[in-house]
């Protein structure tokens, strides 16, 4: 008995660890923490979280349905989560890194043409993935900066954002709070696990994010010839429905879907709905 139990604590003591989390390397260096969900042969759905948050505000897609038909992918952009976070400005302000970045997570995962859904600051990484080559099966912007201009945010949004370089942490935890709740119509139960997960961004990376420079967006939406779907929640505080019907407007074919009783994150406000016609859109996608 007394060899037996020896063994088994032997046993226990030599287990191989557990895998460590995957992750990817960008192109200036930056580690891209990555979660996968689903079979990795199947059709791959990449999925880009908005500012302030993590790849864990999809939690509900990807321990839902969608994880038993597709592969699907989400990371925590530079800066944000579990990833690495330069010091330096110019790593949040130039554009074309956030789609190198994306690239990276691409490759990483080995998510061939697969259909990328932004959220908000998400939609960044799409464009400049777009605009450098990149190949995608789709795109799906959820109420999401595609460009910066006055037009496309309303009078709410400038407070709320300008809050977030508040060089006070305290004061900026509790900007970070306000700017997250103003993202639902309802904040759902579990936001304050999502804001812990995220961490608060230091005020200097809000600062830099502030002055991104995009590359080309005009021209970048216009030779977008993918199949693409732009979301946008009716009760919208961030982003104005101008923004999401100039990316429909620019992008060949784009069809525009308005959700009557969301706000800035229809994915957590509808989830249901949200998940079938992604689902829908991606078995699509994939029919052609």
């Amino acid at each position: 008995m007394l060899l037996a139990l020896l063994v088994v604590t032997l046993v226990a003591c030599h287990r191989a660890p557990p895998p460590a989390a995957p992750t990817a390397t960008s192109s200036d260096g930056v580690t891209l923490a990555i979660e996968e969900r689903g079979p990795r042969d199947a059709p791959a759905i990449v999925f880009v979280h908005g500012l302030g948050f993590s790849h864990e505000v999809w939690h509900r897609q990807l321990e839902g349905e969608l994880a038993t038909r597709y592969h699907l992918v989400a990371y925590d952009l530079r800066g944000h989560g579990r990833s690495s976070r330069p010091t330096e400005p110019v790593a949040y302000q130039d554009g074309a890194r956030w789609g190198q970045d994306l690239a990276a997570v691409i490759a990483a995962t080995h998510a061939r043409n697969p259909v990328v859904v932004g959220w908000s600051l998400g939609g960044i990484p799409i464009m400049e993935y777009a605009h450098s080559g990149g190949a995608l099966g789709g795109a799906v912007f959820v109420d999401a900066v595609t460009k910066f201009a006055a037009d496309v945010f309303p009078p709410e949004n400038a407070a709320l954002v300008g809050a977030l370089t508040e060089p006070d942490d305290a004061r900026r935890a509790a900007a970070t709070r306000a700017f997250a709740g103003a993202c639902f119509v309802t904040p759902p139960p579990e936001l304050d696990a999502l804001l812990a997960k995220a961490g608060t961004l230091p005020a200097f990376e809000h600062a830099a994010i502030q002055k991104m420079k995009l590359t080309e967006p005009d021209a970048t939406l216009r030779a977008l010839h993918v199949p693409t779907l732009v979301v946008h929640g009716a009760h919208e505080r961030l982003v104005a429905e101008t923004m999401s019907r100039y990316t429909a407007g620019a992008v060949p074919g784009a069809a525009l879907s308005v959700y009557e009783r969301s706000g800035h994150a229809p994915f957590l406000d509808e989830t249901a709905r949200f998940d079938a016609e992604l689902g829908r859109f991606v078995a699509k996608v994939n029919a052609q």
